[in-house]
């Protein structure tokens, strides 16, 4: 089972943005893994989505307003040298730097963010704060089928988007410490991530413990991508901030992918930052792929 949390902001109502999703993750896998591209279209019910935004934002998103953007991905599968050239601006390195600056000084951080930023991160914080009990729903939609597929002794492939990666991080935290449920994901795929960010990494399930009680026991391997440009992902290496995890035995591996490029063009122009682009992208259609093909001949898989 593919499990997949989205990030935040409102999304398409949940069979049209599977379909999207799937769809973007399909092409990949049929470009650079036909073999399991093609085991996932003959089961594409192993891929779940995990939608959670409409309860937290009260609102959908018009797919309209992102099939433009997928068709032309689907369609140019790889980054023009001027789209990489505008990717890896001095602009966007710039505005990069300026980020970093506003995420070491939290106490700056209201005069340095542009108002869309803050407003995001303010949304972030009513999830890390868990207002309302909002967050740990989110989880229980996550946890739910997780342990179903661990008792049923079905093969896990966990992957979370943007804010979608924290919510797994902190489910399989709380699954480990607190509900104490045997089971392990095989794969943590973590895409776009903003956990290495201070204001979310202080923040995050086990973050003021020590040793193993600190990180989630529960990972076999992960797997993080951040594309060049994605500002959401501000320090796009996980490992000199959880790389202890490997240290202590928790975790086989943790894989930092920094080199991609995800020329995804959104309703507003190019998005480094979008799930599609990710999706799509050969450094997780190696590894998904290959999990593909060796979680069929697992028990249960």
């Amino acid at each position: 089972m593919i499990i997949y949390v989205t990030g935040m902001k409102p999304k398409p109502p949940p069979e049209q943005h599977r379909e999207a999703l799937l769809r973007s993750l399909q092409a990949g896998l049929t470009r650079h893994r036909p073999a399991a591209g093609a085991m996932l279209a003959a089961h594409p019910e192993q891929f779940l989505l995990i939608s959670w935004t409409h309860s937290f934002y009260g609102s959908y998103r018009d797919i309209r307003l992102d099939l433009p953007g997928i068709e032309r991905l689907l369609a140019t599968p790889e980054p023009s040298p001027i789209e990489k050239q505008e990717i890896d601006s001095l602009r966007r390195r710039l505005l990069r730097v300026w980020h970093l600056f506003g995420d070491s000084l939290p106490w700056l951080s209201h005069w340095v963010a542009r108002r869309d930023l803050r407003v995001t991160l303010e949304e972030v914080l009513r999830y890390l704060l868990d207002a309302d009990g909002v967050a740990r729903g989110i989880r229980a939609l996550l946890k739910e089928p997780l342990v179903a597929a661990w008792q049923a002794d079905r093969p896990v492939l966990l992957m979370g988007h943007s804010l979608g990666s924290v919510i797994a991080y902190d489910a399989l935290w709380e699954l480990s410490h607190e509900d104490r449920v045997d089971g392990s994901v095989d794969w943590l795929v973590t895409l776009g991530s903003p956990l290495a960010t201070r204001f979310v990494r202080k923040r995050v399930k086990g973050a003021a413990r020590t040793g193993k009680q600190r990180y989630p026991g529960n990972i076999r391997r992960w797997l993080n991508c951040s594309a060049k440009g994605d500002m959401t992902a501000l320090h796009p290496r996980l490992a000199p901030f959880f790389g202890h995890i490997v240290d202590l035995g928790l975790t086989e591996q943790l894989i930092d992918r920094t080199d991609i490029y995800n020329h995804f063009y959104a309703d507003f122009g190019l998005n480094p930052h979008k799930s599609y682009g990710y999706l799509a992208h050969a450094a997780v259609a190696d590894v998904v792929g290959e999990w593909l093909e060796t979680a069929r001949s697992k028990p249960g898989g």
